[in-house]
């Protein structure tokens, strides 16, 4: 239960995939709905994959010292 909580995106992800494969074996799934939860996962998965890029640009920005003030120190 932890991992779903810590990885919802890779869950629907390999539920899509399961998905797609009962598809291709043959078992009558309707295209517009599959194509319709295929969308809203990549969309998911996109949007995580942006959202780790963004935090990770602001972890480093909290890190750095900020070229604006670092002449401040000096001034002083």
């Amino acid at each position: 239960m932890q991992f779903l909580k810590s990885h919802p995106a890779r869950v629907y992800a390999l539920a899509v995939a399961v998905l797609g494969l009962v598809a291709a074996l043959g078992v009558h799934v309707p295209e517009a709905q599959v194509l319709g939860v295929v969308a809203a996962v990549l969309g998911l998965i996109g949007g995580e994959a942006v959202q780790r890029v963004e935090d990770a640009k602001t972890r480093d920005a909290l890190l750095s010292p900020s070229p604006v003030h670092s002449n401040l120190a000096d001034a002083g």
